[in-house]
């Protein structure tokens, strides 16, 4: 009897005390979220692309929002944007809408390529090197029932014979009727982007460019396969597994966590910046959709 008298002190005890920590108090009075000063964002890189050769090179500057904010990211309009190789520099040029464009720039494979932003009295730089990108062996869509995990309907695939003995690593991407297209999923992470840590030299065979969107009979598919450094390799993993909403270097209110950037603020290092310069080989075809 005494065992059972302690147990139900004991059960009311821990009651009561649930019920003392379980009392709200409204402190979003205290709470000020828009206190954040707002971060410059970088957003573009250089292409590298023989199939379709880009007339333009561009990059858009922006800045982050409130974190609560619904409204668009504030455009930057008052840069200074250079990039060197390290001989040559260019000039980039506001366009309107925050986008900054060259065109004399032509990027070649292996060269690293260095940015300097100029804004608001403090000087950012960063640096990424162009890898290459092996060609398509084959380029086709198969037919695909609907599952319970996708969509039915024409998927397109691809086969490629990654170089021996370079450490590589590619992203994918895919266009619909020359837009661009991407599904709001985390497992991009896996999806879209892969090292060539487990078939070095090998051909890999009936590659789903994106396995979670479909095509339909008429519809013109192009597919990108890009060769990109380690560090954008890793910066798109930490932005597909936090955000899984795109496949951009950065785009809306920051994640949960920080991505860090590798355009640094060299002017005041605690100042950071959001978003990645990248370089990219870029292999690309398109095919329109058949029975």
């Amino acid at each position: 009897m005494k065992t059972i008298t302690k147990a139900i002190q004991c059960l009311v005890y821990i009651s009561i005390v649930v019920l003392i920590f379980s009392c709200e108090t409204d402190v979003s009075n205290d709470i000020n979220l828009a206190a954040s000063p707002a971060k410059l964002v970088i957003n573009g890189g250089l292409e590298r692309n023989t199939v379709s050769p880009l007339s333009v090179q561009q990059l858009r500057l922006t800045t982050t929002n409130n974190f609560l904010s619904n409204e668009p990211n504030q455009i930057v309009t008052d840069a200074d944007i250079s990039i060197t190789d390290g001989t040559n520099t260019w000039t980039f040029t506001h366009q309107g809408d925050g986008f900054y464009s060259n065109t004399t720039l032509i990027p070649e494979l292996g060269t690293t390529y260095t940015i300097t932003i100029l804004w608001n009295g403090e000087t950012y730089q960063g640096s990424d090197t162009l890898n290459e990108a092996p060609e398509f062996d084959a380029f086709f869509t198969e037919f695909e029932e609907e599952t319970i995990f996708s969509p039915g309907g024409y998927f397109l695939k691809f086969d490629s014979t990654d170089p021996a003995n370079i450490e590589n690593y590619y992203y994918n991407r895919l266009f619909k009727n020359g837009e661009f297209v991407i599904s709001p999923d985390p497992g991009n992470a896996q999806n879209l982007i892969t090292s060539d840590e487990f078939f070095d030299g090998q051909q890999r065979t009936g590659v789903d460019i994106n396995g979670e969107i479909s095509f339909e009979i008429g519809e013109m598919a192009t597919g990108q396969q890009l060769g990109i450094s380690k560090e954008y390799f890793d910066y798109l993993f930490e932005l597909f597994t936090q955000t899984g909403n795109t496949g951009i270097s950065f785009g809306g209110n920051p994640p949960p966590a920080t991505i860090r950037s590798n355009v640094i603020n060299i002017t005041t290092p605690s100042n950071r910046a959001v978003g990645f310069f990248y370089t990219a080989d870029v292999v690309e075809s398109s095919i329109i959709i058949t029975e």
